[in-house]
Parts: C-alpha cells; sequence; structure tokens
C-alpha cells in the first residue's frame, strides 16, 4: 500500500487508480473509504495502516500531520504530496506478512506450497540489551537491488515466485524486520531458495544498520 499526503481531492483522484482510503484526523484517526469506515486512537495509527494494507487497499491518503511526521520516522522514509507527476514513484510502499505472500502467490496457479521467512529484532545481543535498531538505504538502488535478489530466487527449479520486503527506520525488539515469500509447484521446491534469499538478503540490499543499546551504540 503506497502511501502519500493529501486532501479529498486527491483522495477522489486516486479512485481512477485503485482501490484507495483516506485517512484523517480529528480528536480521533478516521479512516474511510467507499466500502469502510473505522475510527482509533492516534497511536493506533501504524498498526491502522498494517490491517488496511492487509484489507487490499492500494493506496493510503494521509491528512494528520502530527502522526505522519511520526510514521515518516518510524518508517525511515518521507512520505510525499501527491501532485500528479511523480508522486506516485516516489511513495514509501508499507507491507505485511499477509500482503507480501497474497504477492507472491499471483500468477502461481500450478503451486502448492509457500515458504515464509520472518526476521524481527532479538532483545538480546550477546551480552548487551538491545534499545532498538536503525536501518538506512541507498533509497535510489534499493528497488532494483531487490528485484534482483527475487530474480535470481525465482530462477530455482519449481519457483514460480518470490517477493522481499525490507523495512527501513526505527524498529523496537519484537518488531518484524524482513519478510521473505517463494511459492513453489510443491514443498520440496522451496526450502532451498528460501535460504539462500535469505543469504542474498544479507549481502546485496545496499541496507545498514545501527544497533542501539542501553549502555552505547554501534553500525554493523
Amino acid at each position: 500500500m503506497k502511501l502519500l499526503v493529501g486532501d479529498e481531492k486527491v483522495f477522489e483522484e486516486l479512485k481512477k487508480l485503485g482501490r484507495v482510503v483516506f485517512i484523517r484526523k480529528s480528536t480521533e484517526l478516521i479512516a474511510e473509504s467507499d466500502d469502510l469506515r473505522l475510527s482509533a486512537k492516534p497511536e493506533l495509527f501504524e498498526r491502522v495502516l498494517e490491517c488496511l494494507a492487509d484489507l487490499g487497499y492500494e493506496f493510503a491518503v494521509l491528512n494528520a500531520k502530527d502522526e505522519i511526521m511520526k510514521i515518516e520516522e518510524k518508517l525511515g522514509y518521507e512520505i510525499p504530496t501527491f501532485d500528479r507527476t511523480n508522486a506516485l514513484n516516489s511513495a514509501p510502499e508499507l507491507e505485511t506478512l499477509k500482503t507480501v505472500a497474497e504477492k507472491a502467490k499471483k500468477n502461481a496457479e500450478k503451486c502448492g506450497a509457500i515458504g515464509i521467512f520472518v526476521g524481527f529484532v532479538r532483545k538480546v545481543e550477546g551480552d548487551k540489551t538491545v534499545e532498538r535498531l536503525e536501518y538506512e538505504a541507498f533509497k535510489e538502488l534499493l528497488p532494483e537491488k531487490i528485484a534482483e535478489v527475487e530474480s535470481k530466487v525465482k530462477g530455482f527449479p519449481g519457483v514460480a515466485n518470490a517477493k522481499l520486503y525490507h523495512k527501513l527506520g526505527k524498529l523496537k525488539p519484537g518488531e518484524d524486520i524482513v519478510y521473505i515469500a517463494v511459492v513453489g509447484e510443491h514443498r520440496k521446491d522451496i526450502w532451498e531458495p528460501l535460504m539462500n534469499a535469505v543469504e542474498l538478503m544479507k549481502t546485496e540490499l545496499p541496507i545498514w544498520k545501527k544497533e542501539v543499546y542501553r549502555d552505547g551504540e554501534r553500525w554493523v
């Protein structure tokens, strides 16, 4: 689900392109579309976005200034204002485990197995207590490198599709970092490609991690 800053006019414009939801803030967050209306406390903003992505919305138009600033810091991306030119290309994409799996299963009619890898933030690293991880990336190059990894994994026999999503920004212990989904004709076809995808993710993506501990920090 692509995230964009805008108003009701942008919401109406994006309806021409796909399923879109408009999120504004009064005393609470209000999310509205042609087939949905819900309200939530502002601190649930990220969870609301994830739920809307799981429901299949392709775009979310955001009109809640304070919450936008917080989610930008969390995701490690600036959310652009829709301007009908290049904003859609630069809009960050919010994925969940469900959306990654669903995209991987597209056009895989002959397949009956999907392998999933989820990496998440550990609380203890060696003898240190982790406060958070901070991920940065060469964002202009990242989509290309992710596509290259996915292409390599799809080259394995019996594999129909592969999808990889790596979060950026600030993540706390217990929060997910990366989702990888590999779809194959049979279960025997998915394990080696899935492990290969995990190793390629570590070595080929232009992403850097800072570990922040209670008593210091380091880039790794």
